[in-house]
């Protein structure tokens, strides 16, 4: 997005306050628009974070804007430095920090989507063999990653949006060995876009269709284990319950009407789990359970509790998934 204000002189004079303080409000508003271009990759991490598009954006421009001892930002400035060609002009200056913006903030979306979810970094995995395998790879390009054929340095020709990315028939997104052969040539004989794929909407898109049986074909068999996610979301959960019960009830921490309770709400989890993702804020899943619990009482009893319980289902479920 372009800013009223020139960028080229803030880049020039990185320890001057003013300086630094027109770097943050361009680059917030850069991430803020990126996410809101982005609202149906992010929209389950807002949800389930319970966190604001501003929030969020926020949160991922942070480390950018760490100082080193003469107050100057270490990764933009040093960034800046080694940019090659370096950065004479001010519509230069408008796309590096732009690309730069974009880059840090489709990185901290990657880093809470896996995190979140554990069929996404399965399939992140998955797709990352697979790519190398069949003599693909993968470019940046204003933030954001594409799969490419491996004879392309650049990506030439005009991107595909999400938008137009979800009007790509559903079918070619059933794993196997031929996906991304099927998808460059729809792309190329359907559409006038260029040869990238973007990998993050790719992982959805065969998240929507697969998730729900996480099956793969024999073509995959070869470097994939199958997985039956109905059974590793039972495994996690039960493994997950033995935790609960022996850390709180057998301590005297929660009643067993309350181990109830909690077992009721992981389970519940668990079901949105399988169709793509946890949707509502934790406390909604416990109050839904238990209309007597207040957000105060959740905050002073139960809080801590579901968040450590919840983290745990999710790190039981990602070591089954790699087992």
């Amino acid at each position: 997005m372009k800013s009223s204000a020139e960028i080229l002189p803030l880049l020039l004079n990185p320890e001057c306050p003013k300086s630094r303080r027109q770097l943050i409000e361009i680059s917030y508003k850069i991430a803020l628009s990126y996410i809101t271009f982005n609202h149906r990759r992010v929209k389950k991490i807002l949800i389930s974070e319970e966190i604001s598009p501003k929030e969020f954006a926020l949160e991922a421009i942070a480390p950018l804007f760490e100082s080193d001892d003469k107050n100057r930002f270490i990764i933009i400035n040093k960034t800046f430095q080694q940019w090659n060609p370096p950065v004479t002009t001010e519509s230069e200056a408008q796309f590096f920090l732009n690309k730069l913006v974009q880059m840090k903030t489709e990185q901290h979306i990657s880093k809470l989507l896996r995190q979140a979810d554990p069929f996404f970094s399965r399939l992140l995995d998955k797709l990352n063999y697979h790519i190398k395998k069949n003599g693909y790879k993968k470019l940046r390009y204003l933030g954001t990653v594409y799969i490419v054929p491996s004879e392309s340095n650049e990506i030439k020709g005009r991107i595909i949006r999400e938008d137009e990315f979800y009007q790509i028939p559903g079918l070619l997104f059933n794993f196997n060995n031929k996906i991304l052969q099927k998808i460059f040539a729809y792309i190329e004989k359907e559409t006038e876009f260029a040869d990238a794929i973007p990998l993050n909407l790719l992982i959805l898109r065969i998240k929507d269709a697969e998730v729900s049986s996480f099956e793969t074909d024999n073509n995959t068999s070869d470097f994939i284990e199958e997985s039956n996610v109905e059974k590793v979301l039972e495994n996690a959960l039960r493994i997950t319950l033995s935790k609960l019960n022996e850390s709180y009830f057998k301590k005297g921490k929660l009643s067993s009407e309350e181990i109830m309770l909690f077992e009721k709400t992981l389970n519940d989890i668990i079901i949105d789990m399988k169709d793509g993702g946890v949707n509502p804020g934790l406390y909604k899943y416990l109050m839904a359970n238990d209309n007597r619990i207040t957000i105060e009482l959740y905050e002073q009893k139960y809080r801590n509790i579901l968040e450590y319980i919840y983290k745990l289902l999710k790190k039981n479920i990602a070591a089954l998934l790699r087992v």
